[in-house]
């Protein structure tokens, strides 16, 4: 008898920190998480996984409430544990954190940084070129 209140407590507590956690993600807006992916690339990705690579902005989306995106024609980008190689290419990036568009505009050349944030290549920082 004992056991079986043991293991419904534990499956009760399972249960209420699993559908809060659930909750907390669903309640969270896409700008709200890519603050949250910006804080943690700094503890979580190590800098064998970054790539510094330079391309051209060709577009910029700050995005009202959706996660803000740069689209870059890049040169051929790989980082050091290979986790990440691609060709070069136009592409859109999605940016951990807004304010690093804030002075950038399409034509601007960049040297720029990216990893791979849970599954996704992202730019955790950016800046003109000199």
């Amino acid at each position: 008898m004992r056991q079986a209140v043991v293991f419904a407590a534990i499956a009760f507590g399972f249960t209420t920190g699993f559908m809060s956690a659930a909750a907390q993600t669903l309640t969270t807006t896409p700008s709200e998480w890519m603050e949250k992916l910006d804080r943690e690339h700094r503890y979580l990705i190590s800098p064998l996984g970054h790539v510094h690579a330079k391309g051209q902005i060709r577009a910029i989306d700050t995005g009202s409430g959706a996660a803000p995106s740069v689209t870059i024609l890049t040169e051929d980008m790989q980082s050091a544990d290979g986790s990440i190689r691609m060709r070069a290419m136009e592409m859109p990036f999605h940016v951990t954190n807004r304010r690093m568009l804030k002075d950038l505009r399409p034509g601007d050349f960049v040297q720029f940084e990216v990893a791979k944030l849970r599954n996704a290549v992202m730019i955790t920082d950016i800046r003109k070129s000199r």
